[in-house]
């Protein structure tokens, strides 16, 4: 009976661990269990090359000041849609931050050739890798759908409280899809550590999501992950834009999906 507990419990705790860790924590965690000695976060990064994407709430100032208590409840219902479906298009959530939500999608280490000279890593075009491309975009689209169509989103709606401070108050997001590489690893000390990733790239996805007021567009796809869509992906894209970012020498390419999110 006692085994049983024992094995309950760590079952639990290994749970725990692999939510709040994520994907990017495995590694750190498996390191750790080989030791068998005292916790040691302090491992090196790796790097890696994923399509790493951003979404935000919203006028989420707004909804916190009227929600109060609430918001917790508010951000976790859209998380749940958000995760759920990057979860079903082989994608995994990383950092939730705020009214921000970072997830990733890794390619695996058949579709990467690294130079034995520099050390460089590139992506190997394919069908597996168009594929996860496309999913990274059909996750997008799924979860702007699904927050219009979702019973828990529409109470939003029809909150008294949200209509008053903004009249016709529905849920909405911005969406910045980027490729590119990165370093995977763990941020922070040994007081607290977040398993996360660190590059320019995954600051590309922050800057496109935060464009889409600009472009009053959802969604919006850099050119470098663009290339790696199949044909039928790209066809459903339109060029919008073609930009020097703050910090960045050369131009990128923005694309988007035309989507109507409150049809």
């Amino acid at each position: 009976m006692e085994t049983e507990v024992l094995q309950q419990t760590l079952n639990k705790i290994g749970g725990l661990l692999a939510i709040g860790f994520g994907e990017a924590g495995s590694k750190i965690i498996a390191e750790n269990m080989k030791k068998g000695e005292d916790i040691d976060p302090m491992l090196p990064g790796q790097k890696c090359i994923a399509i790493f994407g951003f979404c935000d709430i919203r006028n989420f100032t707004d909804a916190t000041e009227v929600l109060q208590e609430g918001v917790m409840l508010f951000v976790n219902e859209i998380g749940e849609i958000v995760h759920g479906i990057v979860d079903k298009y082989q994608g995994t959530a990383n950092k939730n931050i705020g009214d921000a939500f970072l997830l990733v999608w890794k390619f695996d280490d058949d579709s990467i050739s690294e130079d034995p000279i520099s050390g460089e890593i590139t992506l190997e075009p394919s069908n597996k890798v168009s594929q996860l491309c496309d999913m990274s975009m059909i996750s997008f689209l799924k979860i702007i759908a699904q927050t219009k169509k979702s019973r828990k989103m529409r109470k939003y709606a029809n909150h008294q409280g949200l209509n008053r401070r903004m009249p016709g108050y529905e849920v909405r997001m911005g969406f910045g899809l980027h490729q590119g590489w990165s370093i995977e690893g763990a941020l922070g000390s040994f007081y607290k550590i977040d398993a996360s990733y660190l590059s320019p790239h995954v600051n590309m996805a922050s800057k496109l999501e935060e464009n889409t007021k600009a472009y009053g567009a959802p969604l919006l796809i850099s050119g470098s992950l663009y290339e790696h869509f199949t044909e039928a992906s790209k066809a459903e894209c339109r060029q919008i834009d073609n930009i020097v970012f703050k910090g960045s020498k050369e131009p990128t390419a923005l694309y988007t999906v035309d989507v109507d999110p409150s049809g």
